[in-house]
């Protein structure tokens, strides 16, 4: 990975967006005073591309900022990335991964959530953070990080850089089809021992079958004497069957023609009855008769009586018009006079409510005089206002000029006071004491009249002030009441208008109002309106008189031939009683032989069925019960099926057996090669474990990691130090003659060989910045994770002058390993030993960076 572009903004120290540009260098300091803000660049790194720095969550966010955002552009294996992560205050994370094509665009790479995006990032790389920051930064605190881990961390950290986790894929794998194996094994192993229990069943089993088979014959000779004995019987029944079958139907003839028997006598019987009720209206003949001639006679009043009806309504409508007219008039004077009565109520109300308005108009008319003067004061008052703002402010100009001068008389009066050989402050002559307490005098004296002239104007600033705030009160209640003068005046016009109204209103109606009224009275009381329609009305009057109709006669007679009616009805109900009866009388003599002969035939029938039962009862009085038979012939065929059955099964039982003889031997075999499938697999799940071939790469790796880190612990300590790798050794328990796997470092210092963990100070960073730089050296080339970034953060500030040299010399000695190396340091004698600079200072808007590259 090879940095290209980092964009901080809002991120720890770094309040406004700064961008560093890596490409115009290999090599660099980072220098800078402690707290500048140096290890932020590289917290911003492993923020982006991890979510992992010395800080996490909102801490990150500078305390001015709403938000922390880093943008990291690098390279890795030929491709160029971008990733891009902001944290909003109080919210959650944003990323975005996104890779350039060959053209320059940019292709997004994110996944669905952060967290998958995020193993997106490690995968491309190929390095998780623990393990990027172990190999490649060498970081603030964090120099020991390797070299402080237990053993076991130790190898699995190694083992993560050298991609040995794939072997644990590789286990896991074996592991998972050594289980299927062990399963298959069991499940083979259960299908041999069924398969062997039913062999050791043959002799039994055909034993069994010959019993079967024995037993089916004998029951199979059973059934068939059964079946015969049945046949038999069944051709007996179904001839009685056949016999019963007749009967039945004549039976249900019999009923048939009984029922058509029974119809025919309900119908005479009918026809008997109506016999009857012809004859009872036959016996009415006088009284009809007589009912239809009044009838008659009632039908000729009545067309008479119509004729009369007919002239009456024509009178009768020739009389509404002069009415509605007589009615319209009534209702038009009425509703005058009502009109009237109430005008003549207003005008009463109206002489009082002209006396109020008069009183109110003239109140108003004083109350918007009074305002209108008192509002004309306001001139005067803000002439007043102006003349005090002057004066106020003369007299601050004066003191301002008082106060300069003031000032300038203090000063030369101190200085008088405090000099005893004073010069002239207009001649520059010297002064004598008398002279010079004279003219101090005169100075104390002037200061004294110009303090006065100041207080004097300081209260005459006060009295205006509080005089200028009461003509502000002032002014301010008079433009208060102004609103109101608006409202009295608007009030004084609308009463105006409304009197005059009235006033008009008043003097139309004391001109027409009474004798209009006194006139409509009259009329309605004397009913003297509408006489043209009156006269006629009297005329149809006389005519309607003359005719002498008579409505409740009419409707009487009316009623009388409306129920006459039905007497004619009757007459002819009658005259089809007389036309029906004689055929009717007929008919009921037919019906009433027919019926007498259908009679005696269904006796006859009914005695003959009667002999053909007695016949078919003695047939059927000695024959077996068929269904006895059946019952017993179908359980002696169940019984047979049953028994077939059971030699089926016993027979394929035998014959099964010679298959499971050979799925015995194919099983065997499969069980053979299973087994030593289960073998193999455990000889490959030992050795893609930990302490196989991972554990046999991690001991061939060390030798490199040694011999690297030995060459620059040389340089560094002058030969006296050396490191070494043990990989095993003795567990506390004497009696184990194998031995632990481990992973410690053992230190040479010229003294002898002891842990690592007795070391500190110089002598642990030494060791420490050895090992990193020679894992780094390593993972570098290694194809599986290009970490061609070194990154040194510590270290300078615990070694000596002699010390620091030969780190920087380290440094340079694996300068063309790496793609870029950064080295930070607060130390101004270092930024000289190298060429290109990033250096970064704290400002009041934060962190600030600058890229100086020769």
């Amino acid at each position: 990975m090879i940095p290209i572009r980092l964009h901080l903004s809002g991120f720890l120290s770094y309040l406004d967006p700064v961008d560093v540009d890596f490409e115009a260098f290999d090599l660099a300091c980072i220098s800078g005073q402690n707290g500048a803000g140096k290890s932020s660049l590289l917290d911003g790194i492993t923020w982006a591309l991890f979510g992992e720095a010395r800080k996490r969550d909102d801490s990150l966010i500078n305390s001015a900022a709403d938000a922390a955002e880093v943008i990291f552009t690098f390279d890795y294996e030929d491709s160029r990335y971008r990733v891009q992560r902001s944290k909003p205050r109080g919210k959650t994370t944003l990323l975005e991964f996104s890779q350039r094509d060959a053209e320059g665009n940019w292709h997004p790479l994110t996944e669905a959530t952060l967290r998958a995006t995020e193993q997106r990032i490690v995968n491309t790389l190929r390095l998780d953070y623990e393990t990027f920051t172990n190999a490649s930064f060498f970081l603030q605190g964090k120099a020991d990080q390797f070299t402080q881990q237990n053993p076991t961390d130790r190898k699995r950290i190694l083992s993560n850089m050298l991609g040995l986790e794939v072997w644990e894929t590789y286990k896991e794998e074996a592991a998972r089809r050594r289980r299927l194996a062990e399963n298959q094994e069991a499940l083979l192993e259960g299908q041999i021992v069924n398969i062997e229990e039913e062999l050791n069943q043959e002799d039994e089993r055909k034993t069994l079958l010959a019993q079967a088979e024995a037993e089916y014959d004998t029951e199979k000779a059973r059934l068939d004497a059964k079946k015969a004995s049945l046949d038999q019987v069944r051709l007996v029944h179904e001839g009685i069957e056949r016999e019963r079958q007749q009967i039945e139907r004549q039976q249900a003839e019999i009923l048939r023609q009984r029922q058509t028997l029974e119809a025919q006598v309900r119908t005479l019987q009918e026809r008997q009855q109506e016999r009857t009720q012809l004859q009872e209206q036959l016996s009415q003949a006088t009284e009809i008769d007589a009912a239809v001639a009044q009838w008659q006679k009632d039908q000729q009043a009545l067309e008479a009586y119509e004729q009369q009806s007919a002239r009456a309504q024509e009178l009768q409508a020739q009389r509404q018009p002069p009415l509605r007219e007589i009615a319209a008039e009534q209702a038009r004077l009425e509703t005058q006079l009502q009109q009237l009565q109430t005008s003549e109520k207003n005008a009463a109300q109206m002489r009082l409510d002209l006396a109020a308005h008069r009183q109110n108009f003239e109140k108003l008319q004083q109350n918007a005089a009074q305002l209108s003067e008192t509002l004309s004061s306001r001139e005067t008052l803000e002439a007043d206002r102006l003349a005090l703002s002057e004066q106020r402010g003369q007299a601050k100009a004066e003191n301002q000029t008082l106060m300069a001068e003031m000032k300038e008389l203090r000063e030369r009066i101190d200085a008088l006071a405090v000099v005893k050989e004073a010069v002239c402050p207009l001649c520059g002559q010297p002064l004598a004491e008398p002279e010079r307490v004279a003219l101090l005098t005169d100075l104390e004296t002037n200061g004294k009249e110009k303090g006065d002239a100041f207080r004097k104007n300081e209260k005459l600033i006060a009295d205006c002030e509080t005089r200028y705030r009461e003509l502000e009160n002032r002014l301010h209640s008079l433009a208060a009441q102004e609103p109101e003068l608006k409202r009295l005046n608007s009030q004084t016009a609308a009463l105006e208008h409304e009197l005059n109204l009235i006033s008009s209103a008043l003097q139309e109606w004391e001109e027409h109002g009474p004798s209009e009224l006194q006139q409509a009275a009259a009329a309605l009381a004397n009913q003297t309106f509408a006489p043209a329609a009156r006269q006629t009305l009297a005329a149809l009057d006389d005519q309607l008189k003359q005719l002498g109709y008579d409505a409740a006669a009419h409707s009487a007679l009316r009623e009388r031939e409306k129920a006459g009616r039905a007497s004619r009805d009757a007459q002819l109900t009658l005259e089809k009683a007389r036309a029906r009866l004689e055929p009717l009388q007929r008919e009921i003599e037919q019906t009433l032989a027919s019926c007498t002969e259908q009679e005696k035939h269904l006796d006859e029938l009914a005695r003959e069925i009667s002999k053909q039962q007695a016949t078919l009862q003695d047939k059927t009085a000695n024959l077996p019960d068929l269904t006895i038979l059946e019952n017993e012939t179908f359980a002696q065929q169940e019984k047979v099926n049953q028994l077939l059955q059971i030699a089926a099964n016993r027979r394929s039982q035998v014959q099964v057996l010679d298959t499971l003889r050979q799925q015995k031997a194919q099983l065997t075999q499969k069980k053979s090669a299973n087994a030593e499938e289960i073998t193999r697999l455990k000889q490959l799940e030992k050795a893609f474990g930990k302490d196989g071939i991972p554990a046999l790469l991690i001991e061939r790796s060390l030798p490199e990691i040694e011999s690297d880190a030995n060459e620059l612990l040389d340089r560094l300590s002058d030969g006296n130090m050396s490191v070494h790798f043990e990989t095993r050794r003795e567990f506390k328990d004497k009696k184990r003659e194998d031995k632990k796997e481990t992973l410690d470092i053992i230190i040479h210092d010229g003294s002898g060989d002891r842990d690592y963990e007795l070391f500190s100070g110089g002598e642990a960073f030494r060791i420490n910045f050895a090992i990193r730089l020679a894992l780094s050296r390593m993972l570098a080339r290694r194809a599986g994770a290009r970490l061609q970034t070194l990154v040194i953060d510590e270290g300078f500030g615990s070694q000596d002058a002699e010390g620091r040299q030969h780190l920087i010399e380290a440094i340079n000695s694996v300068r063309g390993n790496f793609a870029k190396i950064l080295v930070i340091t607060h130390m101004e004698e270092l930024k000289d030993a190298f060429s290109a600079r990033i250096e970064v200072s704290k400002t009041e808007r934060g962190s600030r960076v600058q890229v100086v590259a020769a």
